[in-house]
Order: C-alpha cells, then structure tokens, then sequence
C-alpha cells in the first residue's frame, strides 16, 4: 500500500489524478501518481527520463507554442494540462494510468538530500520493481491479497504495461534483467505483459558508442574518477539545448520541478556506466515479453544506430522497432507526437 493517498480536485470538482508515496529501502520518499479509469484494459506503467519528472514528460504544459522556436508561458504554478495529454488519451483507451518521481527528481526526495544524484544506479531500478508491486497489490482485493502471498495462480491478473522514456526505457530495460534473473517469477507474477521504449537511453551520443576509444579511455575512466574523488560535484551544464524544436528548452526552462543545474559526478558516472552494462547482459532480457522500440532517426541525445544494434542483438521472439522520421528526442512533447503514441496504442492492444 502507499503511505499516502491524496485525490486532486480541480476548480469544477473534477477529478483529476491521485497523488501516493512510499519509502524506499534507503528511507527515501518517492512521490508517485495515478490517473485511473474504471472497468480498465490494463495498467499502464511510466517511468520518466534523466532530469524530468512524471508530469512533466507525460503531461502537457500550460505555455501557447507560438513556432517551433518558442513558447510562452501562460501560468508557472498551474503547469501541467491533463486534456490534450498523452495521459488523458491513455485514459481514453481504457488504461489506467501510474508514473512516479526518481529519486533525486521532482517532488521525490534525493540521496545525501540531493536533486540529480544517486548512490547506485541500481537504486533507480529497485524504486522502480518496488513499485510495480505496490501498484499491482493496491489493484486487487484483500481477498486476492492473501492469495498474492500464498498462490496468486487464481487470481484475476490485470496486465501490466511498462513504457520508459529514455533514461527510464533503460531503467526498465535493466529491471526486466534483475527480475529475469531472480526467483521470484515477478514478471509473471505481476503479470508484465509488454514493454515500450521511448527514445530509449541504449547509448549517449555525446560520449559515443561503448566500444569506441572515446568512450572507453575518455568519458568513463575520467568520470569514474571525478565520481571517486568529488562525487557531489556538478557537471557544467553546456547550453546546447535542442536545436530541432528550441520551444522544447522553453518548456523545460519554465517546469519549476525541473532541477535547473547539472548532475553530480556520482550520476554522470551511473548514468554513462548504465549504457554498458545493459548491453553486456542483453541475453538477461525476458524472451517472452514483447518489445517495442519507438526512436527518431535524428535522435540528437541517443543514437539511432546504437538502438537499432541493440534491438537487432535482442532474443526475443516479439520485438519492433518503430522509426520516426521527423521528430528528435524528446518524442512525448514534439510536433507529431500522436505519432508515436498511435503507434504505442495500437500495439499494446494486440496484447491485452
């Protein structure tokens, strides 16, 4: 269960979603969110990217989008827009809908009280597990409850589906290895049915492919280091920005929960380290869960190339890998953003 359940009312007594949160292991309080339809397909499960939060990636935001250059905010304190967002036509389609804050991201809180810092990269992903199986239990009876505990194999199972956003695809990625490799036989046990990668953090562009000398005896021995000797120093934040559709820095620049500075070293190296190490157990990955990778062939964040060696590479017997032509990372927020979310939608369906 959560420790928390605080339901949100806007000014016409609408419902808007539910607010929760829970301690993790470390005694960190991770903030979560739920918009819920009754009678539903299916649960659908987000995860977030690297120095975003739940609402922020999934939500729209309350700024008129004047060109492709630039937006103008409308109201800083009432940000986040449910009607028009990915969330609402996930709710339209009969999907409940679940996503919460890293740690260390929004409202959750961070380790050493730090925003965009971690301890281990792993932490991510046990946040994550833990609360697959806290929303999984708060959608059954206390009836099937016990029989969680004792034997859930006559248990009405709700399916689940999990969908990361870059850093958050490679999140899931590397859970669906931990749970793999467990024995617990989670992912049947919660009944994980498919999972989608949004721009998935398989590599980073600006520190190279995991074989290349760049990557290799630049960016990580250096970043190992710093994350050694100043591990709660920030990196500098380089303001390149996005350059496709510049309104998307707009949009980030006026989010108040984003954290406006960089990461710490201690990240930067969990962060450039996750990469080779969800290559090197690819072979972990579930066979029987159906994949589907949706990443722009101009992707200026995670190469193109690198997802499609990842997804070629993969074992699984029911794996896509959708390309979308016209867009650039952030794929929830750009222009022809229905695209890839029609195209989540329809294959999702195939698996209820």
């Amino acid at each position: 269960m959560m420790t928390q359940n605080d339901i949100i009312i806007n000014e016409n007594n609408k419902y808007i979603f539910r607010t929760s949160c829970f301690y993790n292991k470390d005694g960190l309080l991770i903030k979560s969110y739920s918009w819920e339809v009754k009678e539903h397909l299916g649960i659908i499960i987000l995860v977030h990217g690297l120095a975003s939060h739940i609402r922020f990636g999934f939500l729209k935001q309350n700024v008129n989008i004047v060109s492709n250059e630039q937006a103008i905010l409308i109201d800083a304190d009432d940000y986040y827009i449910y009607e028009g967002s990915w969330i609402e036509k996930l709710n339209k389609n009969g999907y409940s809908v679940y996503g919460l804050d890293l740690q260390g991201h929004g409202e959750s809180d961070g380790y050493q009280n730090l925003k965009l810092h971690i301890n281990h990269y792993d932490d991510y992903i046990h946040d994550v597990i833990e609360y697959i199986e806290r929303v999984y239990q708060s959608s059954i009876s206390k009836n099937e409850k016990m029989m969680y505990i004792t034997d859930n194999s006559n248990i009405k199972k709700i399916p689940i589906y999990l969908i990361g956003y870059s850093m958050g695809a490679n999140i899931i990625l590397r859970a669906l290895q931990l749970l793999n490799k467990s024995n617990d036989n989670l992912i049947t046990k919660l009944n994980i049915k498919a999972f989608v990668s949004l721009a998935g953090m398989i590599s980073i562009k600006n520190v190279g492919s995991i074989n290349s000398f760049k990557y290799k005896y630049v960016f990580l021995p250096v970043i190992k280091m710093l994350s050694v000797v100043c591990p709660t120093y920030r990196l500098r934040k380089k303001n390149r920005g996005f350059k496709r559709f510049p309104y998307i820095n707009d949009l980030m620049n006026f989010d108040k929960l984003r954290y406006k500075k960089g990461m710490t070293n201690k990240l930067a190296y969990a962060v450039i380290k996750s990469v080779y190490i969800l290559k090197k157990y690819i072979n972990d990955i579930p066979q029987n869960i159906p994949i589907l990778f949706i990443h722009s062939r101009h992707d200026s964040v995670c190469a193109y190339e690198e997802v499609l060696s990842f997804y070629n590479n993969l074992y699984n017997t029911d794996k896509e890998i959708y390309t979308l032509e016209n867009m650039d990372h952030v794929v929830t927020l750009e222009p022809e953003n229905e695209e890839p979310l029609n195209k989540m939608l329809t294959w999702i369906k195939k698996y209820e």
